[in-house]
């Protein structure tokens, strides 16, 4: 059972998160031989303000 946690700042659209789901999906099935129906994807949006690199917040 693959479990893929995508993390991101900002938001997506709801089709934007419908196909990285399915392009997950197709390339673990593609490549793994992992059933779709087994691959668990949660994908969390980050405000830029919570989220830095180095001492730079992205907001």
């Amino acid at each position: 059972m693959p479990y893929i946690n995508l993390k991101l700042v900002g938001k997506l659209t709801k089709e934007q998160k419908n196909e990285i789901a399915k392009q997950f999906s197709e390339t673990l099935l593609k490549v793994a031989n992992k059933p779709k129906d087994h691959t668990y994807l949660v994908i969390d949006e980050v405000s830029g303000e919570n989220w830095a690199v180095g001492e730079k917040l992205f907001a």
